[in-house]
């Protein structure tokens, strides 16, 4: 069974996670997720596609990156699974037609970086937002800290990357993870709504050109943080 699944609604896409557990960022998931943005990409080009929404399941949006990978021995695979989750990231922050998160659960470590790839996030009261690398003997990457910075308040950065801070509902609002907090049960569907709105009066051609050149230093200081990772990780 697909970890992803794809359906588009009047130019909406929307792809959901779930693994069917806390949908780890695993290279299969990674690549599922890829597949389905690729669909929505070429969709785009015709206009079939005008935004697309990243779900998760009813647990979680992503407890980030699979730990079993990291502690297996394979320096190699455990690299290039994050490299790939980074440039995952990276993808989504250069996507051509508006994303939207539904965080349909908490956003942990890789997936907190996930959530503040979407340009609109929609979560709720009970859900987390947390990058716990130190709290569980990582140190952040350089191009996450990028992701972060580009994303949340200077409080919240600071809390969040040097602290493992915890932020859930109008913290989480204030602190600049997510853009909405609504209920639970609503989280998907007002995802689905803000993505509809946008596919109905963006021209997606200038979306895409505007973000871009909103984003351009941070977008360039995450890049550098991909190709730096070797380095900043012993050479693995």
């Amino acid at each position: 069974m697909s970890t992803v699944t794809y359906a588009v609604t009047d130019a909406v896409a929307t792809i959901t996670l779930d693994d069917g557990k806390v949908n780890v960022l695993s290279p299969t998931m990674q690549q599922n997720i890829h597949a389905a943005l690729d669909q929505a990409e070429q969709a785009a080009g015709p206009g079939a596609v005008k935004s697309i929404v990243i779900a998760g399941n009813n647990r979680v949006l992503s407890a980030g990156f699979d730990l079993a990978i990291f502690g297996s021995g394979d320096a190699a695979a455990g690299f290039a699974m994050l490299r790939g989750g980074i440039e995952l990231d990276l993808r989504l922050l250069r996507f051509p037609v508006p994303v939207v998160i539904a965080a349909t659960g908490h956003a942990i470590a890789g997936g907190s970086f996930l959530l503040c790839s979407g340009d609109h996030r929609v979560g709720s009261p009970t859900m987390r937002c947390q990058a716990n690398e130190v709290a569980i003997g990582m140190t952040v990457p350089q191009s996450c800290i990028e992701i972060l910075r580009m994303r949340l308040t200077n409080s919240a950065f600071q809390r969040a990357v040097g602290l493992a801070a915890t932020f859930t509902g109008e913290e989480a609002r204030a602190g600049g993870w997510l853009d909405e907090v609504v209920a639970p049960e609503d989280v998907l569907s007002r995802a689905q709504e803000v993505a509809a709105g946008f596919a109905a009066t963006l021209h997606t051609q200038h979306h895409l050109a505007s973000k871009l050149k909103a984003r351009a230093a941070g977008l360039a200081a995450i890049q550098a943080g991909i190709d730096g990772l070797a380095a900043e990780f012993g050479g693995r």
